[in-house]
Formats: structure tokens, C-alpha cells, sequence
């Protein structure tokens, strides 16, 4: 199936069947290939790629993204990486109940995965056990890409549901609306599984299933005291009713951190020997017979030999143990590792790399001698250019997917916690927040204001003095991550439009309407402003008046367009476009062997990550590779400062290498 050699089926459901596959260089994936019913249906195949679009934009420790995908195909696929690890359903099954640390520790990471999805735009629509896999270090939530596949579709074809009963909410079994509120409700019967080893509303017909969920309480009596309550919360009839995220994390933690809950052996023992082990043919075979098994994400592929790389260490245990060596003093004692590069003259090579207790998904910024990293473990780490030392770190009430801004002596922060930080750059104190209704993006600041979208659907000028609200411009969806130019700010809104807003009234200007979500960051120059767009599309339009110059078709909204030389550089799939900024028309395109995140660009060479774990150094004018530089795991969105191009990368550090 494309570069995937099939060795054995894994299962099978209602949008197809997975298989377990080997790509030429002997990662495993999991891959799942559409029904053929699904493919004979119109549109469908445009509904598809749209999925897997905006399923690759979705980060997070505890998601299996989308890592390839052929939608035109004769029968469309998509991969993630395996995880030899049971289902939900498989582990309860087997081993029994899940006690109730055990059961808040899953809740946590649940909480944490649905974050991430609904940061992206899109709604799961279809969480239930058999759609958790247990890994040794955190559970991972799967088949968020396509779950909403099946709902659009007209299609009900035998063994198939929409959704599953005893886990889709009220609203989404009567037809109506459905919010990010309806993965809560789903949730709470994941937990209320896992706790006592049933669904809340009992075993029962499918009818009688729905029924229930629709018209009567859940049985939570053998639900722990502990966590009946919060259960209860989720189960709420009413979506109004149910609790958001953050404060659903913070019933479940207790105000501790998530990473603690999940240290190892959170998961005991017997339902660590729940999983079982597919048979793999040492050569080209007729799959085996089919094994019930999970699909889905990345293992950690193995570090090149040829170059230079600080010790291994086990992620799990830098992770979730970093923190508890704290006390110890010392950097590298609180879990950084620092690395000295033998030959610093030579380009690719490792300056030093650090720690984090999370993952940095975004773009690094550079400010005087510091270097500032959000990470997705919810702290905002300030470290020494030279060195990758701590000079200090600030820990929010959530994840941080956003970047941070750095001007005029302060860094400005959105968080998942719903808050704008405004801290001081050198000390990390903080001088003012300002909190919204939704997770915050990622804010830009200029002329004494920041701009930042949030997802309560509206843009916000906060002034940088004190923290006090200028003005507020709605939007019909989440707004995302803005961009000024001049008097306008531009912002991208899942509600599918690009907004131009007057920098000083708030009031709109223009709006321009895709096909799709419009959710990374803009760039506005030279007259136009280039955006993509879930639909596939990156676009160029007028500043000024918001008509089309031009579309490019092939393009990733989880990649944000740089512009440089002449030329936009978008990332669309495992290749690099590069396209003349005033046209449109392609001058170049790398292909790398994984997805590639967002690029940045400096001189004569534009540098991107890729999820083949190696970040690439490009000439800008003709794509040709000028050097690579082999990470640990995925490499995320670099910065580029000086001499040294800053990424963050999925085994959980930051990494600093010469240009």
C-alpha cells in the first residue's frame, strides 16, 4: 500500500480495515484502508483529504497524528506510526477495572489529547475505549482524523454506526449541533469504562443504548467516591452543563502536574500484559490471519551513528521523572542535558541540546542572549543562547501550543489555561494576564498592543501597559494565531475566513472565505497576505481589498508560509514548496521522507523539520540540500538567530545546531 509492505491485519471497522505495514527503512505504521462503499460515494474522497489535512495539523504527546496519507488512491489509506500496546477495551476486558489512580492518570492524558485535537479545529466525535491505545509511557487517543467521516457521509452500511452507542453524546445521537462539549460526555463513559469495567448506561440493545443516553441517568454507584463526581460533571445532559478542559484537568490532577501521574508503571500490572503480539514474516508473506489489535503512532526511530548525540536517554523517564530530580540542583541535575559540539565551525553539527519535560511544537524565539520555548508541557522556558542553561522558567495552568512574543523587555504568552501572560523577559515574573473565554494562540505585538486570537472566537488588542482590553472583534469560529501589517491585522478563523481588522478600531475591513479552516499564522508582505487553509489551498490575496491573487493547491494549514527572497515557501505533505511570491507558480519543491512543519528562512537558506526526524538546511533559490542534521524523533518548527538554527523535536528537548 504506497512504500508500505502489509504484513498482517490488525482489525477492522465500520470506515475499514488496519493493517500492520513496514516502510522501506523498517519503521512499523499502522495503516488503515477506506471501505471501498465509502470511496463509490461523491465527494467523498475531497472530504477525506481534508481530514487527513487537518488530522496532520494535531500535536500533543498523546494523539497518534496522521504521519502519510493517499487520498487518491484506489482505495484511499492513512498511516500512523504502531504502538505495540492494548486498547482500552482490550485492557479492561482482561485485566479487569482500572483503579482509581490509575483511571485519573488515563483521564489526564484524555483531557490533555482532546485539548490538542479541538486546538486544531476538529471534533472526535467518536472516543470510546477501543479507540485508546496504552502505551508504556501514556495512552494515546486514535482515529480523531476520520471520525466525522462517517456523520457527513450518507451512507449506513451494514456493521456501521455513527459513533458508538453508549459513548456519543445526547445531542450528537438526536441530530443536533455538536460542540468540542460533546468529546467531554464522551469522556466521561471512557472513564466511567475504566473505572468499573461497564459503559455509565449498562449493556443493551442498540436502541435501548440510545435511549438511555438520550433520556436517563448514568449508573455511576460503582464508580470510585473520588471520581463520581467528576464523571457525573461530563455526563451532563445539557452541553452548557458539562465541564471545559482546563478545569476538568484540574478536578482529575488535583492541581498536580499531569506528568506525575504518569510515571512509570502508571499502568500496573496485570493490564501491562494485556497486549498481544502480531506475528511479523521475516520476508515478503501473505499477511497472517487477522489479530485484534489498536493502531497507531510514533516510536522513537533510532538515532544515526554517524552523528554526534548526547547519551540516550529513555523518553519516558525524561518525561515524567525530570521533575523530581529538581531538588538536586545543578542543570544538568534538573533534567537539561548539555551537549558541546567537537567542531564548531561545521555547518549541522550539534551546539548543545536541553531538556524539557515536554515537547516544544512551535516556533523558539530569540531575544538578546536568550532563547524562549513553550512547551507543550505548559512551561515557558528561558534559556542561555550560548548554552542551553535555565536561566528561568514560568509554568502555566495548561498546555502551550502557541509561541511566544518577545518585545520591549516582556514575553507575551497564550496558553490552553484561556490566559494571555505578559512575564518579564529576564526574570520570568509575571506582569500582568489577561484571560478569555477559550485556549489563546499565539499573539503578535506592535505599537504598543498585542493582538491574539482565542478560542471563544474572538481577536483581542490588550494593551501592553497593563494588561486592559482595547477592543474585541468576533468572529463565527476560533480565532487563530494574527499577523499586523501597517494599520490592519490580519487572523484566520476555523469559521473558514481570513479577516482583515482595523489595528485601532477592531472593526472589520475585509473578509475572505475558503473552503476550510483558515488556522495557522499569516504573512503578510509586500502587499498581499499568504495563508492556508484546511481545504488544501494556500492563498495569496490583496492586503488592501481581500481579492485572490492567486491559489496554490497542495498545501498544509499546519504549515505557516514564510516569505523570503522572492518566494513563499509552504509545506504541503513530506514536501517543501517554494513558489514565486507574486504568481504563485512553483520554483522548486523538496520532498522529504516524513510531513515537514513549518519552515523558516534566513539569508540565502531556508531550514524546515520533518517527521523523518531531520531537520533540513535548503539553498533558497533552487531547493538543493545543503546539509541535515539527524534529530532523536519528529523535528518541529525551527527559529533561526545568528549562527544557529533552534527546533524543538518530539523526544522531548530543544535543540541548538550551527548554521
Amino acid at each position: 500500500m504506497g512504500p508500505y509492505r502489509l504484513v498482517a491485519q490488525l482489525g477492522s471497522g465500520g470506515m475499514g480495515r488496519v493493517y500492520l505495514g513496514h516502510s522501506p527503512g523498517g519503521r512499523k505504521v499502522a495503516i488503515k484502508v477506506i471501505r471501498p462503499e465509502y470511496v463509490q460515494e461523491p465527494a467523498f474522497r475531497e472530504r477525506f483529504a481534508r481530514e487527513v489535512i487537518a488530522s496532520r495539523a494535531v500535536g500533543g504527546f498523546f494523539t497518534a497524528g496522521v504521519v502519510d496519507a493517499d487520498p487518491e488512491g484506489r482505495l484511499p489509506w492513512l498511516a500512523t506510526a504502531y504502538i505495540p500496546g492494548p486498547s482500552l477495551q482490550q485492557a479492561v476486558r482482561q485485566g479487569g477495572p482500572f483503579p482509581e489512580a490509575t483511571a485519573r492518570a488515563l483521564g489526564a492524558a484524555l483531557v490533555e489529547a482532546l485539548t490538542a485535537i479541538h486546538g486544531a479545529a476538529l471534533i472526535h466525535r467518536d472516543l470510546k475505549p477501543a479507540n485508546v491505545l496504552l502505551a508504556e509511557d501514556g495512552p494515546r487517543v486514535i482515529d480523531f482524523g476520520i471520525s466525522r467521516l462517517c456523520e457527513q457521509s450518507g451512507l449506513t452500511l451494514t456493521g456501521t454506526t455513527i459513533g458508538s452507542p453508549g459513548y456519543m453524546s445526547p445531542e450528537q445521537i438526536q441530530g443536533l449541533r455538536v460542540e468540542p462539549s460533546s468529546d467531554v460526555f464522551s469522556l466521561g463513559s471512557v472513564l466511567a469504562y475504566a473505572a468499573t469495567g461497564t459503559g455509565p448506561f449498562g449493556e443493551a440493545s442498540v436502541p435501548a443504548l440510545l435511549y438511555r443516553v438520550v433520556n436517563e441517568q448514568p449508573d455511576l454507584r460503582d464508580v470510585p467516591a473520588g471520581l463520581r463526581d467528576v464523571i457525573a460533571g461530563c455526563l451532563a445532559k445539557r452541553p452548557a452543563d458539562r465541564p471545559a478542559l482546563p478545569a476538568l484537568m484540574q478536578a482529575l490532577t488535583g492541581g498536580r502536574s499531569p506528568v506525575d501521574l504518569l510515571a512509570p508503571g502508571w499502568l500496573p500490572r496485570p493490564w501491562q500484559d494485556t497486549a498481544r503480539v502480531v506475528p511479523e514474516p521475516p520476508g515478503p508473506a501473505t499477511p497472517p490471519a487477522a489479530t485484534p489489535h489498536p493502531t497507531s503512532v510514533p516510536q522513537p526511530p533510532q538515532q544515526p551513528p554517524q552523528l554526534p548525540h548526547p547519551r540516550a536517554v529513555d523518553r519516558r523517564r525524561a518525561l515524567y521523572t525530570g521533575a523530581g530530580v529538581l531538588a538536586a540542583g545543578g542543570a544538568a541535575a534538573a533534567g537539561w542535558l548539555l551537549t558541546r559540539d567537537g567542531t564548531p565551525s561545521a555547518s549541522g553539527t550539534l551546539r548543545w541540546r536541553a531538556r524539557t519535560t515536554g515537547t516544544t511544537l512551535s516556533y523558539p524565539r530569540v531575544a538578546g542572549d536568550l532563547v524562549y520555548a513553550a512547551s507543550n508541557d505548559g512551561t515557558l522556558y528561558a534559556l542561555d543562547a550560548a548554552d542551553g542553561r535555565r536561566r528561568w522558567s514560568y509554568t502555566t495552568g495548561a498546555a502551550l501550543g502557541s509561541a511566544p512574543a518577545v518585545l520591549g523587555g516582556a514575553v507575551y504568552l497564550g496558553s490552553d489555561d484561556r490566559v494571555l501572560y505578559a512575564l518579564d523577559s529576564l526574570t520570568g515574573k509575571v506582569r500582568w494576564r489577561y484571560t478569555t473565554q477559550g485556549i489563546v494562540h499565539t499573539p503578535a505585538v506592535t505599537g504598543g498592543v498585542v493582538y491574539v486570537g482565542s478560542a471563544d472566537h474572538r481577536l483581542y488588542a490588550v494593551d501592553v501597559a497593563g494588561g486592559k482590553r482595547r477592543w474585541a472583534f468576533t468572529a463565527g469560529n476560533d480565532t487563530h494565531s494574527p499577523a499586523v501589517s501597517g494599520t490592519t491585522v490580519y487572523v484566520g478563523s476555523s469559521d473558514t475566513s481570513l479577516y482583515a481588522v482595523d489595528a485601532t478600531t477592531g472593526e472589520k475591513r475585509w473578509a475572505f472565505t475558503t473552503r476550510g479552516a483558515v488556522s495557522g499564522i499569516p504573512c503578510a508582505t509586500g502587499g498581499l497576505v499568504y495563508f492556508a487553509s484546511t481545504d488544501g489551498g494556500l492563498y495569496a490575496v490583496d492586503a488592501d481589498s481581500g481579492r485572490q491573487a492567486w491559489r496554490f493547491d497542495g498545501a498544509s494549514v499546519g504549515s505557516n508560509p514564510v516569505v523570503a527572497r522572492g518566494l513563499v515557501f509552504a509545506g504541503g505533505g513530506k514536501s517543501l514548496h517554494a513558489l514565486d511570491a507574486a504568481t504563485g507558480s512553483t520554483r522548486w519543491t523538496f520532498t522529504a521522507a516524513g510531513d515537514v512543519n513549518s519552515p523558516a528562512a534566513q539569508g540565502s537558506a531556508v531550514y524546515v523539520g520533518s517527521a523523518d526526524s531531520t531537520l533540513y538546511a535548503l539553498d533558497a533559490a533552487t531547493g538543493a540540500r545543503l546539509w541535515s542534521y539527524a534529530a532523536a524523533a519528529l523535528v518541529h518548527t525551527p527559529a533561526v538567530a545568528r549562527d544557529t538554527v533552534y527546533f524543538g523535536c518530539e523526544d522531548g528537548s530543544l535543540y541548538a545546531v550551527r548554521i
